[in-house]
């Protein structure tokens, strides 16, 4: 069995305030499994009891009562499991980019970021956003074209936009054949054969679109990572389904009608009263369900739509600073203690570029640099602003798809009566021994109508649990939607640095002085930040919040540029160049060189014995000298 990778929960003590967002859409599935499960438990009850009437309904009763119950209570523990806590640790969301932080070595392996470092760079540098992707194939593009702010959206949402309404004109094109198919048979254009091939192709264009919908309500855990294809070869699909389907059942059925047993099979059916296929009922409420699913999801989309900025602004600066600092010492400082300031609750910083600044040194003395460093701050919870509407409309999509997926196992529960009542036709017909043809296939006929009638009830269940799970899906995704906000800081900087000596507080009498060697540095710095807004989609469970996260929005931070610039100057302007005495114990050691210093050059010359003397006593003797040689 294959083992599946699992972020840890590096748990703080300082919440990062991200609640649970699916207590509500829990708490709603968990009461529709409630009931499915006491309408599952009802039938296995009554095994005992019909088995010893007919064994084969007795059949009929346990597995429909195990379908009822297994699904009631996998809504049940899927409900209840959305609705237990919701564990956050201090890790989440996932990265940008690899993130290469010391303090996340093993955390970042587990992580699936959505970019690497350069193209963070190339949106930074560009002014554009790489999420935006153009969107792929005839079907996507029609979409983006009647909504347009849709590309603007994360792709999860943008993905089941594209799935409805490549749904839609699959329902469109079918509805057109199977139109072209009763034109064709009601003008007797195909003769006799268009009385059956309608029946025929009704009941496969039932099953057609069924199908469809149901394939367009499955929402892939992959379609947040990317924007889905939905171009010609699909809608070639539709067509070639809609153009081939009459075309290969009306070859099946004429080679059929030319067989001698089914020729006099289909003339005895003629004069019989057989009831056609009902394909009006479930056709009429599959298009009901999907005018109201349609507006229910477009009206989401449309409110999500208004929350769309779009910004790709930033913050530059650019500039040529000449500093006595080893260049070293200012991406050790911005790294270690400017945007060590700026961590979200004490949590580390993202670095998407290690900071590796490379010394060229051409002699002992002097010498270019180069060095860069890409850093995201710990995102912040920041949910969008909701308005009323949305809440209501996203309320209202997943209590009607409970709804649907409820309505599916009471129909389900109501074919119990239909499937003994057919039971008992079918034991009739297998009862007539000694009776006419004619008996036989009345009683034939009587099984097939009352065949059709449940069928028509399993077709009304299958497309109320396609609609259900269609918008059960579509709504959760607009529950799992988070959103943070996250400062993106990129440094480049490049110049020459030249060594030189700075002596200090050397005197003619007193040794005690301060010799420093300095590195004169030529500084141009490039620094490019962005306060973003990126979104993810959590899910519940283990993985709950580690999922692909995209940049939405990129707005300028003058503000917080200028914070910087003014921490970073702070720190060139405070640092020391010249040495000094920090403790009592060099002062007072100074002090007594002074002092001796002093006492030494207060001792008069004597029998030509060179003595130190004092500065005055010096210039005294001089003036003496001078007036000796002019008198």
């Amino acid at each position: 069995m294959k083992e599946v990778s699992i972020m840890a929960f590096d748990y703080g003590s300082e919440s990062l305030g991200i609640r649970n967002p699916f207590k509500m859409e829990g708490f709603i599935r968990a009461c529709r499994g409630l009931i499915v499960t006491l309408m599952g438990v009802y039938p296995l009850l009554q095994v005992a009891e019909v088995i010893q009437q007919d064994k084969a309904l007795a059949w009929v009763y346990a597995i429909i009562g195990f379908v009822l119950l297994s699904g009631g209570l996998r809504s049940l523990g899927g409900g209840s499991f959305q609705m237990l806590r919701f564990f956050v640790g201090r890790s989440v969301p996932t990265s940008l980019a690899p993130n290469l932080s010391k303090s996340e070595r093993e955390t970042s392996k587990l992580e699936q970021p959505a970019y690497r470092s350069i193209d963070l760079e190339e949106m930074l540098m560009g002014r554009k956003n790489k999420t935006f992707l153009e969107p792929d194939g005839f079907i996507s593009r029609l979409v983006h074209t009647l909504v347009p702010k849709l590309i603007f959206l994360p792709y999860p949402l943008r993905n089941i936009a594209q799935r409805y309404a490549g749904a839609v004109i699959a329902t469109a094109v079918a509805l057109m054949a199977f139109a072209l198919t009763w034109f064709v048979s009601v003008t007797g254009l195909i003769g006799n054969i268009g009385d059956i091939l309608l029946p025929f192709f009704a009941f496969f264009l039932m099953l057609y679109l069924i199908l469809s919908w149901r394939k367009a309500s499955t929402v892939y855990r992959s379609a947040e990572r990317t924007i889905e294809a939905q171009g010609n070869i699909a809608l070639a699909k539709i067509i070639a389904f809609a153009i081939l389907a009459p075309v290969i059942l009306g070859l099946g059925l004429n080679w059929l009608l030319q067989q001698t047993e089914i020729q006099a099979l289909y003339s005895e059916l003629q004069h019989a009263s057989l009831e056609p296929f009902a394909v009006l009922p479930p056709l009429l409420l599959l298009l009901a369900l999907m005018s109201i699913s349609g507006v229910l999801i477009m009206l989401l989309l449309k409110e999500r739509t208004q929350q769309v900025k779009a910004i790709t602004r930033v913050s530059e600066f650019r500039d040529n600073w000449q500093e006595n600092i080893h260049p070293r010492e200012l991406f050790v400082n911005i790294d270690s203690i400017v945007m060590a300031n700026r961590r979200y609750k004490e949590i580390p910083n993202r670095i998407y570029r290690e900071l590796e600044p490379k010394l060229n040194e051409q002699s002992s003395s002097k010498g270019d640099f180069t060095g860069e460093v890409m850093i995201e701050t710990q995102p912040e919870y920041a949910p969008l602003p909701q308005t009323s509407l949305f809440k209501t409309l996203r309320l209202m999509a997943t209590l009607f798809g409970q709804i649907l997926l409820l309505a599916g196992p009471i129909i389900l529960f109501f074919m119990l009566y239909e499937a003994k009542t057919v039971l008992n036709l079918w034991q009739d017909y297998q009862a007539i021994t000694s009776a006419t043809d004619s008996q036989h296939l009345q009683a034939l006929i009587a099984l097939f109508n009352e065949s059709q009638f449940l069928l028509s009830l399993l077709f009304l269940w299958l497309i109320a649990s396609s609609f259900g799970r269609l918008l059960e899906n579509y709504s959760h995704t607009f529950w799992a939607e988070l959103n943070f906000q996250s400062l993106l800081i990129y440094l480049k900087c490049e110049g020459t640095y030249t060594e030189s000596k700075l002596t200090t507080g050397k005197g003619i009498y007193d040794s005690t002085a301060s010799e420093n060697y300095v590195m004169r540095s030529s500084l141009t710095p490039w620094i490019i930040s962005s306060r973003i807004t990126t979104s993810t989609f959590a899910d519940s469970g283990a993985k709950n919040v580690e999922h692909p996260r995209h940049i939405m929005e990129m707005e300028d931070n003058q503000a917080e540029m200028q914070a910087i610039l003014d921490d970073i100057q702070s720190f060139l302007s405070d640092r020391e160049t010249i040495a000094r005495i920090k403790n009592s114990t060099d002062l007072s050691s100074a002090e007594q060189i002074y002092k001796i210093n002093q006492q030494s050059r207060a001792i008069p010359v004597q029998n030509d014995q060179a003595s130190l003397a004092s500065p005055q006593q010096d210039a005294a003797a001089s003036s003496s000298i001078t007036n000796k040689n002019s008198g």
